[in-house]
């Protein structure tokens, strides 16, 4: 990369399935001729990141993300997992149909509580992840990894030392195109990928990012954890939504402008009649629980997208659900970029006849 006008920093945040709106992002930066710098992203975030890295095109993007089959995803049924198997034992013993269960996993704010009381209860939060999800998820992280690996494969991308042809600066010192976030339950600590690797006696540039991707993605319960032993300790590494949904302090902003896309997360909470819906009000109740330990940097524009009733773990979205999203994706990124990029005449064909 070799010319910083006109390029753009990116941070995407979580959001499970309605990730989908980020192909409609890569397809309005594309008529809009926009580049990007250092990218960076969390859970589907850092999905999408790692196929825009790898060099798809918004219509490949499509293509490659129809080819996860959901069906083959999910390997367990909701009511067994042990997580809702507590819940409905509570439920019993209060003899009430609506009450959320008790045992420490729903979010409080940390800021109306003291530092420490906070610290102790976000550790609570992380062993109770940690006890409910790593014998048994509804997710097979095995068959996504296996999936991204091999998309990734499919455009020469296997390691990050593939993708150490982004901008040097001061948040990124090593260079690597794109990076993503994850939680250390153990250590209670948000992790950098590749960079903080380091810890586990890893080296960046030979780690996987196809398992990259799948440790950041790691949503609690749906996924086991991902163990990383150091020094006969195991480290349990989930997803870093957990911590911080929208990671833009990964951006270095005193090269290019930063801007960034997310959902809005309004901690929705659904019908506790069935097991998916209890599995996803505890998943919505354990995201953006703390704040990691790095300074913060400012980012010069935030889109929100806006997204129809879709859940993080609604994977049998229809086709119709599917286009919707991108198409919110693409509206949204519109928006953004009509305000700051000034759109060339070949933007201006591909918007008029797409």
């Amino acid at each position: 990369m070799e010319n910083k006008n006109d390029t753009f920093g990116l941070t995407l945040g979580g959001g499970g399935v309605k990730g989908f709106a980020y192909i409609g992002v890569f397809k309005s930066s594309e008529e809009n001729s926009v580049n990007w710098g250092n990218m960076a992203g969390v859970s589907v975030g850092a999905l999408a990141i790692a196929i825009e890295a790898a060099g798809y095109d918004s219509s490949e993007f499509r293509k490659v993300v129809d080819t996860l089959d959901l069906k083959s995803l999910q390997i367990n049924e909701a009511a067994a997992l042990p997580v809702v198997r507590e819940h409905k034992e509570f439920m019993a013993l209060i003899n009430s149909p609506d009450t959320l269960p008790v045992f420490n996993l729903y979010n409080q704010n940390p800021g109306r509580i003291s530092v420490r009381k906070a610290e102790s209860r976000i550790k609570s939060i992380l062993n109770n992840i940690i006890s409910f999800s790593k014998d048994k998820a509804l997710l097979d992280g095995d068959y996504l990894e296996k999936w991204v690996y091999d998309i990734l494969a499919n455009k020469g991308i296997r390691t990050f030392g593939d993708l150490k042809d982004g901008f040097i600066d001061k948040k990124n010192p090593n260079g690597y195109k794109i990076r993503m976030t994850c939680v250390d339950a153990t250590r209670i600590k948000s992790v950098i990928l590749p960079d903080d690797l380091v810890y586990y006696g890893i080296n960046p540039d030979e780690f996987e990012v196809a398992k990259a991707v799948r440790i950041s993605t790691c949503i609690p319960f749906a996924f086991k954890p991902v163990v990383i032993k150091r020094k006969g300790i195991n480290h349990y590494l989930i997803d870093g939504g957990v911590f911080d949904t929208f990671p833009y302090w990964l951006i270095d902003n005193s090269i290019y402008p930063a801007i960034g896309f997310r959902f809005t997360n309004d901690k929705k909470i659904y019908s506790l009649t069935t097991p998916i819906n209890i599995i996803k009000n505890i998943i919505s109740s354990v995201y953006d629980i703390g704040i990691p330990s790095y300074s913060k940097t400012d980012i010069n524009y935030i889109e929100d997208i806006k997204v129809s009733d879709v859940a993080t773990l609604d994977v049998n979205l229809s086709g119709e659900a599917k286009a919707e999203l991108i198409e919110s994706g693409y509206n949204a990124a519109n928006n953004l970029f009509n305000r700051i990029v000034p759109l060339s005449f070949a933007g201006l064909v591909k918007r008029l006849f797409r």
